[in-house]
């Protein structure tokens, strides 16, 4: 077990260290977004053909960073493919932002607001670009007392302007902002309710939270407790919504269709709070020190 710390206000047993299990967490989010999106993509027997990219793709990156996470000193080659699978994630994410943005556009060739509230989820093809590139810095390591070096074992050190953990704040902050775009988009769809302006008030206020925190040099206490709040609230929300999809789901039939949860009222976009939650509380963590 390692002993770390969040800020002196919480102490936490991780089962394993933090970059391993920063690695894990890249693993699985890739197999469960790529699982969600094989589900979707089904619905319209993958048509067109490119619908298969991301399927194709989840099952590599995800055993690429199980992989990873259980070598204790990953030999040079492993270190490069993994590298390449990353890059390879961010494009796929990019380039199934882009057909998403043309299968928005309306007959005449425009962006109307109408076609992008019941078109294809804009913006959801950006998790692979945001999962496959912590999956990139994970496999990093900071030089010590060197902000900003990173070091990848076997390959060499690279400097970046800001240090590692700013990357994964940056990381949490962009996809709080993108969650909470995604979620003033599909709540379009029939009407916003009170219900549904709870994750847009959060999504908005823990966007602004993080990011501040993201451009500020240094941080106060008040800072510190705001953001450790933030991301356990993040959780809250998220499991709050994944109960009240499950019950627009169920309403009126008492069963669930494939069909009703991934286009309806998908259930497991809610949860996407709760993985970021998790994930800024684990960015921020730091091993305990005996003062």
């Amino acid at each position: 077990m390692n002993n770390v710390e969040i800020f002196h206000i919480a102490n936490l047993k991780l089962p394993t260290d933090k970059n391993r299990l920063l690695m894990i967490f890249v693993g699985i989010n890739l197999m469960f977004t790529g699982i969600d999106v094989a589900l979707a993509h089904s619905i319209n027997q993958f048509i067109p053909v490119y619908e298969w990219i991301p399927v194709l793709f989840f099952p590599f990156g995800g055993l690429s960073c199980i992989y990873i996470a259980f070598q204790q000193n990953p030999k040079k080659w492993s270190s490069i493919l993994h590298i390449t699978i990353m890059m390879i994630g961010v494009l796929v994410g990019i380039i199934g932002t882009a057909f998403h943005a043309n299968a928005v556009l309306n007959p005449g060739g425009y962006l109307t607001w109408a076609w992008v509230v019941f078109g294809s989820p804009i913006l959801a093809p950006l998790a692979f670009a945001g999962i496959s590139l912590l999956g990139l810095y994970a496999i990093t390591e900071e030089v010590q007392d060197k902000p900003g070096s990173l070091e990848i074992k076997g390959i060499g050190i690279f400097k970046a302007p800001i240090s590692r953990d700013k990357h994964f704040l940056w990381l949490v902050g962009l996809g709080f902002a993108a969650s909470t775009l995604t979620s003033i988009i599909d709540h379009a769809q029939y009407g916003y309710t009170f219900y549904k302006l709870i994750a847009i008030v959060y999504g908005l206020f823990a966007s602004s939270v993080v990011i501040s925190l993201c451009v500020s040099k240094t941080w106060s206490k008040g800072d510190e407790l705001v953001y450790f709040w933030t991301m356990i609230s993040a959780v809250v929300v998220g499991v709050l919504g994944f109960g009240f999809h499950l019950s627009a789901d169920l309403a009126g039939t008492g069963a669930l269709s494939l069909e009703r949860i991934l286009a309806f009222a998908p259930v497991l976009a809610p949860l996407l709070f709760c993985d970021l939650g998790l994930l800024g509380l684990l960015v921020v963590s730091q091993p305990k020190t005996n003062n």
